[in-house]
């Protein structure tokens, strides 16, 4: 179990800076719905100590990035616009209801899920945030997570789809959060000062420039989502800067040589195919967290 941080320990955290499912589609679901893709599973890695100090920086996918990703996967599922925009307009907010301090403990911490350069469990708490959302409980001592306590369980089992639709969004955040390398590498100098404009450069380039976004549209492929604690390990793992061969790693990598550009159509081709990646797998994330909700509480027929 991770070791339970306190508010006066997250306030300390604050101030310092650190240098699946079944396989079978719904018959609900739309024809050209995603198909399942493979992805050898990483090892739940072994958790250490929470250091004494770590990274309390703003590194998050920005608003339109995560809300352009999470409304292409819902729509691939054949879901109505309702329930589309539903999922959509909650995948942003913990951004919102997170910010600062929270119940005890800050945004970083929440949706981070940082790796050592082992490949071990470092910091951050974006699988218990992730799983309680979605299931209500994940077992930790601070548990439940889920905002205002409740969860898409909750609200599904309750008859309330349009709730438990939101919730769903509000979850998906997390799973996205630990696709971007800032979310799952403890940073240096460079990626603690350049991330900001990093994310210039992703949302500046979205459907302009390199038009990064027109990759995830086109992909049809799904990971298969069935625990999401081991989800957020296994995203985070594939996206780590510890891994050499993660999209993550090249792409921040590309961008250091780049010389950290801002505009649309700036930058590599290394660059771009890498962050092109980081994206596809966020959206791959995304359409199985969708999947494993819908199947687990029997939400594929829309009510509204």
């Amino acid at each position: 179990m991770k070791k339970t941080i306190t508010l006066s320990c997250a306030l300390l955290l604050a101030a310092l800076i650190a240098a699946g499912c079944s396989q079978h589609r719904s018959p609900t679901a739309a024809a050209s719905s995603p198909q399942a893709g493979e992805r050898a599973q990483a090892p739940y890695k072994v958790e250490v100590a929470v250091p004494d100090a770590a990274a309390d920086l703003p590194i998050e996918w920005s608003q339109p990035t995560h809300m352009k990703i999470v409304a292409i996967a819902a729509a691939k599922w054949g879901l109505s616009t309702a329930r589309v925009n539903k999922i959509t307009a909650a995948s942003e907010l913990p951004d919102v209801y997170q910010s600062g301090f929270s119940n005890g403990y800050n945004q970083q911490w929440s949706h981070a899920f940082m790796l050592s350069s082992g490949g071990y469990w470092y910091w951050g708490d974006a699988d218990d945030d992730f799983y309680d959302n979605l299931d209500q409980s994940g077992g930790e001592i601070e548990s439940p997570e889920g905002y205002n306590g409740k969860s898409a369980k909750y609200y599904y089992q309750a008859g309330n789809q349009q709730q438990g639709d939101w919730y769903l969004g509000y979850a998906c955040h997390y799973i996205e959060d630990v696709c971007l390398v800032l979310h799952t590498t403890v940073p240096g100098y460079y990626m603690a000062t350049k991330h900001f404009a990093f994310e210039t450069w992703v949302e500046n380039n979205l459907t302009a420039g390199h038009k990064l976004l027109d990759a995830v549209s086109a992909d049809n492929t799904y990971y298969i989502v069935t625990n999401p604690k081991t989800a957020v390990n296994q995203a985070a793992y594939y996206t780590s800067g510890y891994y050499s061969s993660a999209y993550g790693k090249k792409a921040w990598d590309a961008y250091a040589a780049c010389g950290y550009p801002t505009a649309a159509g700036s930058g590599n081709a290394t660059l771009v195919a890498n962050t092109k990646g980081m994206l596809v797998d966020a959206g791959r994330y995304v359409k199985g967290t969708i999947k494993y909700a819908l199947d687990k509480y029997g939400q594929w027929t829309n009510r509204y």
